[in-house]
């Protein structure tokens, strides 16, 4: 069973595992949940980079305790590489990355943000709809945040989004 909850709440309001969050290596300084990420972290990821520790590149992965100042335990910041390499289809490369990721860390609670992937509503809404039904019919229970925008989360809430048989969604 997947339990989906789309939420406008932020990152330090969620109580999960892991936080896996988002960046580009051509974007600085970090924008989206990276950023916010950032700045509660000190600029602990900024120095990261600075000292070429992680670039952000596609497939790099960073994993960290949180030190307690979000929600969850422990964040996984995954390099998306250039952000103008993103497009509609290649974006399920992406989520088979995360979720191989995912699925080595065997991590069932987490958090993330679809909206500093896809670009747009319309985008959003099939990168979502993808990543749920990659993550159907396993026999795990997974509990998912999608951390987003209100705009998004509304559209969400209005168009009644379902999913497969083994997700309930929940909206706040």
């Amino acid at each position: 069973m997947i339990h989906l909850n789309i939420s406008r709440d932020s990152l330090d309001k969620v109580q999960a595992e892991l936080a896996i969050i988002f960046a580009y290596e051509d974007i600085r300084p970090l924008k989206g949940q990276a950023g916010i990420l950032d700045w509660r972290l000190n600029g602990q990821l900024s120095r990261f980079i600075l000292d070429h520790r992680f670039n952000a590149a596609k497939g790099e992965a960073l994993l960290m305790p949180s030190g307690a100042r979000v929600g969850v335990d422990q964040l996984m910041i995954l390099g998306l590489g250039a952000v103008d390499k993103i497009n509609d289809q290649n974006i399920p490369q992406y989520l088979t990355l995360m979720l191989q990721k995912l699925m080595a860390k065997k991590t069932r609670s987490f958090c993330l943000t679809m909206s500093d992937l896809a670009s747009g509503l319309f985008e959003w809404r099939n990168t979502v709809r993808l990543f749920i039904s990659m993550l159907s019919g396993k026999d795990e229970d997974y509990q998912i945040y999608l951390l987003e925008p209100a705009e998004y989360v509304e559209d969400a809430r209005a168009r009644h989004m379902e999913f497969a048989y083994d997700v309930q969604v929940r909206y706040n």
